[in-house]
């Protein structure tokens, strides 16, 4: 693995002092998501003024499950209405035999709504329905299509374009996410589902996207990204010998267009970075992060994710909760799993209902070098 330099301090605020209680780490992590947003995803709009919810009807599969297809119309300005688009989402209800059985070793199991993933990307994981969790599957194509080496803007940044300019630099990653937090905004208006138990997913740029809508939006209690890798879970400053790092990604023949436009002059400089992204991943603290990967999955830097998962421990002891800070290694390559999901639903059993891990999620692959070579900043206190 190469370390290109130590990890930079998450505790140092801008005005050079150290955070020293849990209300300083508050500024610094407003701080954090400012620095991000500006210099490597770019800015993006609150909700829209608007939104417009369309409710499909339930259709009933065969295995017990039903599913249905809302939608959601969105106008930016409500002095403006035509300028709006469309976004789409399915819900995945599970079986009521999943229910029952979870109620039948927790009576709270339902209270006030099911639990659910929002799950960026199209996947119904089995271990997440057959542990009687809704799924809320967000297809990012509907705010932004993406096309290797040919950018296009989506409806949504259109629309917002149109009506205020540039006034926002958003990037795909950027506007996928955003989209993911107006699907939480729905889902947690539905009375089925519990809006405190709403956790997100996602497997590679959709891990990405997941992991920034989830460092943002602290209303997602539990965060997973999947196999997210550059600009996801993994390091700039740590890589494995066959992994993506920053200059493959803003390469014009490829994924340029997911981040900050002016994101890629770090390409080659990554030791000019004043952040990497154990910086995201702590905005998830003192909520529950699991970062799920293959050991296999080279491009997408499982030996950089160890290093970043690492780097954000220090913030998790700090806020008392060193144990919701999580990472499982599975065998094979870049794919999101049964396996991965039944590790999702393990910390979100734990988070939501007190059951206990069975399993370990502090694990890092062996060749990870011990701390003290990855950063020389200590835990305030």
């Amino acid at each position: 693995m190469k370390l290109i330099k130590k990890l930079p301090d998450t505790f140092t605020l801008k005005s050079g002092d150290r955070v020293a209680s849990a209300e300083e780490w508050r500024a610094r992590r407003s701080e954090i998501a400012k620095l991000l947003l500006e210099q490597q995803y770019g800015t993006m709009p609150p909700a829209p003024d608007v939104v417009n919810a369309t409710t499909g009807n339930w259709v009933l599969e065969k295995s017990g499950r039903k599913h249905r297809t809302d939608s959601l119309w969105l106008t930016p300005n409500q002095e403006k209405p035509r300028t709006s688009f469309k976004l789409g989402l399915t819900i995945t209800y599970p079986t009521d035999d999943a229910i029952a059985k979870r109620k039948s070793a927790n009576p709270q199991f339902d209270q006030d709504g099911l639990p659910a993933l929002i799950y960026v990307g199209g996947k119904t994981h089995n271990s997440v329905l057959d542990s009687g969790y809704v799924i809320i599957n967000y297809p990012t194509d509907t705010i932004e299509s993406t096309e290797i080496g040919k950018p296009k803007l989506g409806p949504a940044r259109e629309a917002y374009q149109t009506l205020y300019g540039k006034q926002y630099s958003w990037a795909s990653i950027s506007a996928w996410a955003w989209g993911a937090r107006r699907i939480l905004d729905h889902a947690i208006r539905l009375p089925e589902i519990n809006k405190s138990r709403v956790a997100i997913s996602g497997h590679s740029r959709n891990g990405k996207t997941a992991l920034l809508a989830g460092g943002l939006d602290e209303r997602f209690a539990v965060v997973n990204p999947a196999g997210s890798g550059c600009a996801g879970a993994g390091s700039y400053l740590a890589l494995g010998d066959a992994c993506e790092d920053l200059a493959a990604m803003t390469s014009r023949d490829r994924w340029w267009a997911w981040a900050h436009p002016d994101f890629e002059s770090y390409s080659g400089n990554e030791a000019d970075l004043p952040f990497d992204q154990h910086f995201l991943m702590s905005l998830v603290a003192p909520r529950p992060l699991l970062r799920t990967e293959g050991v296999d999955d080279d491009w997408a830097n499982p030996e950089g994710t160890s290093v970043s998962y690492l780097g954000t421990q220090p913030i998790y002891d700090f806020l008392n909760v060193g144990d919701r800070n999580t990472i499982f290694y599975r065998s094979g390559g870049h794919d999101h799993t049964e396996e991965d999901a039944a590790a999702l639903v393990a910390v979100c059993d734990e988070h939501f209902f007190c059951v206990s891990l069975t399993q370990d999620l502090s694990k890092v692959l062996p060749q990870t070098p011990p701390t003290d070579q990855l950063f020389d900043w200590v835990t305030p206190g």
